[in-house]
């Protein structure tokens, strides 16, 4: 069976975060999103993925999952360019899959056991949450436990069931694709695609998320599934170096990070190679490689790559990879693109 990640996307909402780079690629917890996508995929079974690139520097993606050996499956590239809507993205893969296949959004998070949702017996099966704010999701209309009614976004409220990203077909959802026309949007909807099956009088299976999941497109929703991946996640593991310091709960400090005359409190991640001295991390933080947090307070936050940080006190902040944030008293709530300076 085939997994389908799609990794394509402008990530408006991200920017300035996305102006270098796609939002999958941002990391939360130590990971970027698309590979918290891609190892759940894999512990589910499944090793054959199909990673749908858009125009947004796919380089970046292709330079850093490569064949994906390191991750334990085995992935083609296929490329959208121009982004078109979700089902023009599914399209773009008849040529690869064959029988029944998966379709994961590489920007969404949904910890769900994914081996009960492929077994699915009809054409198409869906993965439904309900949502306080249906207006900004697709969303499923059910009778007497079926699937009748897809619209989306609607500007009504029909149902608070909402798609949360997650998806599996047959090759019959490429007919139907081929039929579309441009929604309202410009784009080809995937809920149209799966709406032409309930037309044509196919079965939709579905299952319902009971709990969290996120689709991370904003800084607020990046912060909320980093915070909720190390609550889950994060165990005491220190591989790197403390010295007069003291690190409480559930730390991962990865090889080569140096913790100097400090305090790192937990849950909270450190990356390989990077430096805390004479600062404070507090929970809910997760801080890339190569960064360097020196003289400063950083909580609830997520500090890329490559990040310099000095004399500053963040919270509910999120640096973008080889930035400087140099000097400031005060608390300050930050969200700073790539390759910047800020200096407070």
């Amino acid at each position: 069976m085939y997994a389908v990640i799609l990794h394509g996307g402008q990530g408006t909402r991200l920017r300035p975060l996305t102006h270098t780079g796609p939002k999958q690629l941002i990391k939360v917890a130590g990971k970027p999103v698309s590979q918290w996508v891609l190892e759940q995929i894999r512990d589910a079974g499944i090793k054959d993925v199909i990673l749908v690139l858009g125009d947004n520097t796919p380089k970046k993606v292709v330079d850093y999952y490569g064949d994906g050996s390191p991750f334990g499956v085995n992935i083609t590239y296929v490329y959208q360019g121009e982004a078109r809507g979700l089902a023009d993205a599914v399209y773009k893969v008849k040529e690869v899959v064959s029988g029944k296949f998966l379709v994961y959004l590489g920007d969404n998070l949904v910890p769900y056991d994914l081996r009960k949702f492929i077994s699915f017996k009809g054409s198409a099966s869906i993965l439904l949450a309900n949502v306080d704010n249906p207006n900004r999701f697709g969303v499923a209309v059910l009778k007497e436990g079926r699937v009748v009614k897809l619209v989306e976004k609607p500007k009504e409220p029909i149902s608070t069931l909402a798609l949360v990203g997650v998806y599996a077909f047959t090759e019959e959802i490429f007919d139907v694709i081929e039929g579309l026309k441009p929604s309202w949007r410009g784009e080809l909807e995937i809920t149209d695609a799966i709406q032409s099956l309930i037309d044509e009088g196919k079965e939709v299976d579905y299952e319902i998320v009971q709990g969290w999941w996120k689709d991370t497109g904003t800084p607020k929703d990046i912060l909320e599934a980093n915070s909720f991946l190390l609550d889950r996640y994060a165990e005491r593991k220190i591989e790197g170096e403390v010295k007069g310091s003291t690190v409480d709960g559930r730390v991962i400090i990865e090889k080569g990070a140096v913790i100097e005359n400090s305090v790192v409190r937990g849950p909270a991640f450190i990356g390989k190679g990077s430096k805390v001295i004479n600062s404070y991390i507090g929970p809910f933080t997760s801080i890339g490689d190569s960064s360097e947090v020196i003289d400063s307070e950083v909580e609830y936050s997520v500090i890329l790559d490559g990040v310099r940080i000095r004399g500053v006190s963040l919270m509910d902040s999120l640096i973008g990879n080889n930035s400087t944030v140099e000097r400031g008293k005060k608390w300050q709530k930050l969200i700073v693109g790539e390759n910047s300076t800020v200096i407070i």
